[in-house]
């Protein structure tokens, strides 16, 4: 057996076009699948609330979850959603859970964990999906961040890959 590595599509189908005429026949393989976009990747040395990317919010009084992204570093993130408590402000779902239903809120340690660390902001909107229809799927999401119609094309993922043993594993901080 043979093996051609290309990056491309066009390569690929490049090298299937040259043996065309012969008996021989060329079959295409993806590396880049579901399972292996959401794989936890090795850690760095970078403090956990210094990364950015998607994260989850975890309430202490009823243990349904806030998830969220950003761009910028999860201690920032953190402070804001504080503040919107403090203000009596519903700017974000995770302040008006609390505000609604009086929830206490612990600390960044006690309730924050970090999802899925990226710095690629393209990626950010299909991250938060993913994670945020595998909460709902599971009943942990709160419903002030329900997201409504589910997206089947996330869905595909989801079946892909053991999300419940998935979102268990990766509630370390490790990631």
């Amino acid at each position: 057996m043979f093996r051609a590595a290309y990056r491309s599509l066009s390569g690929a189908l490049t090298l299937t076009n040259l043996f065309k005429q012969t008996n021989i026949k060329i079959a295409l393989k993806s590396n880049n699948t579901i399972s292996q976009i959401f794989r936890p990747k090795a850690t760095n040395s970078t403090p956990i609330y210094n990364k950015s990317g998607i994260y989850k919010l975890t309430f202490k009084t009823c243990q349904h979850v806030y998830v969220g992204q950003t761009s910028r570093n999860l201690k920032q993130r953190y402070q804001e959603h504080v503040r919107y408590i403090k203000n009596n402000d519903p700017e974000s779902a995770f302040a008006q859970h609390i505000l609604n239903n009086q929830h206490e809120y612990g600390t960044i340690e006690e309730i924050m964990k970090l999802h899925k660390p990226t710095n690629h902001t393209s990626m950010l909107i299909p991250y938060e999906l993913f994670f945020i229809q595998s909460h709902h799927q599971h009943g942990q999401l709160i419903s002030e961040r329900n997201p409504g119609e589910l997206n089947p094309l996330i869905q595909l993922g989801l079946d892909a890959i053991d999300t419940r043993d998935y979102l268990i594993n990766n509630n370390r901080h490790d990631t």
